[in-house]
């Protein structure tokens, strides 16, 4: 290799390791691994795309290397990491073609819009999801620790809601482990999954952009702003029937079809609810407003979002104002195919 290839190859593998070394001790630190796609975003968004790509390799590289070690030095089950490398693979693929496309050396020139790339990923992570918890469900010592802790929530659940006996005899009816776990899966089934895929990665998108421009004030922030973000106009249609549609597949027993159409039903909605968002960034951003309200009035929606009971009422209404921007012109167009 010529010394003019390997500069460059050196200077962007740098940071591109440390960004996936990160992110990988990041996935195994328990509570903080909400945030491991956030170095690999960062690598995209402060030093570009080709960056963000060998970073992805970098991870992948490093995750399969300690999960197979794990599972040799502490005897676990050929499943276990076999699922966690997969897992790891799907979304870190899924999230860094989101934030930098297609790599460079695939021969095949088709733009994608980012939302469509979303979605893509949101699917495949979601299927990963559900495929690790079932996967996990089969194996007797996780499910021996599911159930214990199930009980244990439980029952201070229903010590904690001052409930009279026979209310507290119906919750003991109710929530036993069994029926919780039917629960949880039927949620994860239709749509649960599919969203929480969604949000990790739209998160984790705007986090990156953030953190490049706080660590790195010419960071590569273009189409970081929802506030250009605008749904395609024909999944309106899609959203009015999918309502009908998992009736009428719930009435004549076709599980399978009523859950592709809850799942179709979450996209739209999610989409909507950027939509919405979209729209009450941009009124704030081309309002004379001065920087310290703007500041204020951000942390106040982020609030209203994040908290219990007001977040229900908050998200329902910016869903209704991205579904009435169909009709109504609430932002003038801004012309971004990338968004």
């Amino acid at each position: 290799m010529s010394k003019a290839l390997a500069l460059p190859l050196s200077r962007d593998a740098v940071p591109a390791l440390i960004c996936a070394g990160i992110s990988i001790v990041l996935m195994r630190s328990g509570f903080l691994t909400l945030f491991f796609l956030l170095p690999l975003g960062f690598c995209h968004a402060a030093f570009g795309s080709a960056v963000a790509w060998l970073g992805f390799v970098f991870a992948v590289l490093g995750n399969t290397v300690l999960s197979i070690g794990l599972s040799f030095r502490y005897g676990a089950a050929v499943a276990n990491p076999i699922w966690d490398i997969l897992c790891f693979t799907v979304l870190t693929l899924g999230f860094t073609w989101i934030m930098a496309g297609n790599p460079r050396r695939i021969p095949v020139n088709l733009r994608i819009r980012t939302v469509y790339r979303f979605i893509a990923a949101s699917i495949a992570g979601a299927l990963a999801f559900i495929g690790m918890l079932f996967a996990m469900s089969r194996q007797e010592g996780i499910q021996a620790i599911f159930r214990s802790q199930i009980e244990t929530f439980s029952s201070l659940y229903i010590a904690s809601s001052g409930v009279d006996a026979a209310q507290q005899s119906f919750l003991e009816r109710s929530l036993t482990p069994e029926r919780i776990i039917e629960a949880y899966s039927m949620l994860a089934l239709r749509g649960g999954s599919l969203a929480a895929a969604f949000f990790m990665f739209f998160f984790s998108r705007q986090g990156s952009f953030l953190l490049a421009r706080l660590l790195r004030r010419q960071g590569n922030s273009a189409g970081s702003d929802l506030s250009g973000f605008y749904v395609p106009q024909r999944a309106i249609w899609v959203l009015a029937l999918c309502f009908p549609a998992i009736v009428a597949f719930r009435v004549i027993s076709l599980e399978a079809v009523e859950i592709a159409a809850w799942n179709i039903m979450v996209i739209c909605v999610i989409m909507f609810l950027a939509q919405g968002g979209g729209i009450v960034l941009f009124t704030l951003a081309s309002r004379p407003i001065p920087g310290i309200m703007k500041l204020l009035m951000g942390f106040v929606f982020a609030l209203l979002v994040f908290s219990p009971g007001l977040n229900l009422f908050t998200i329902g209404a910016l869903i209704l104002l991205g579904i009435a921007e169909n009709w109504l012109p609430m932002r003038k167009k801004i012309v971004n195919n990338e968004q």
